[in-house]
């Protein structure tokens, strides 16, 4: 069986760690960036030689998208809280066949523990950008889910870089329910190539979060 090509469109934090990831599971990765110089920066030329395909321009560009999509079986972004981004990723995955798109939302967009209160209520008093972001992110939900492909959202807390990833992140994962506050962006990028690598989580909203027990 063939392994799956997977495109990551932006390579910083997130992206890098979805680059990274998919490399170490052995499968052919090409990107979407629009410095080629920072990526090699934020690579290193060793990591750089390792990819497929290196595409450089505007991932809201239909005619960019269409290049970079050839012969990809599934798509992830490296950047969420962006609709315009979302809108031509969905519509580009669909005019491209593309098997599914992985994008990171938000946790204020799952549901609280109870499964019946939006989780951006329980998270109000942190200030106003909660209900901001909620609206934000739900916007990019909305244009995927409408876009009539294969999609998987991940909606976790904070995300920084800690230099590892935790070996139990897989057990802390909720299909629509907040998993918790923090998930670094080695576990985050470990979660989208599960599920951009299995149907386990197809059309779910899923959080995760990074092990309090982790260094």
């Amino acid at each position: 069986m063939k392994p799956l090509r997977v495109l990551i469109v932006g390579v910083g934090g997130l992206g890098k760690c979805l680059v990274l990831e998919a490399l170490e599971r052995d499968l052919p990765v090409s990107v979407l960036v629009r410095n080629q110089e920072k990526l090699r920066d934020d690579l290193g030329e060793a990591t750089l030689a390792k990819l497929e395909n290196i595409h450089v321009g505007d991932g809201t560009d239909a005619q960019v998208l269409d290049k970079a999509m050839q012969d990809i079986d599934v798509v992830l972004s490296g950047r969420g809280a962006a609709p315009d981004l979302a809108r031509e990723l969905a519509a580009a995955v669909k005019r491209n066949g593309v098997k599914k798109l992985c994008w990171p939302g938000g946790t204020t967009n799952v549901m609280a523990e109870d499964g019946i209160t939006p989780n951006y209520k329980e998270l109000q008093h942190l200030g106003s950008w909660v209900e901001q972001a909620y609206a934000l992110h739900g916007a990019c939900i909305d244009i995927i889910r409408k876009a009539g492909i294969n999609y998987v959202i991940f909606c976790p807390g904070r995300m920084q870089g800690t230099g590892r990833r935790s070996p139990d992140v897989q057990a802390t994962i909720r299909i629509n329910r907040d998993a918790g506050p923090f998930v670094s962006y080695e576990d985050a990028a470990w979660v989208l190539l599960e599920a951009a690598t299995t149907d386990s989580y197809d059309h779910q909203l899923i959080s995760a979060a990074t092990p309090q027990t982790a260094p």
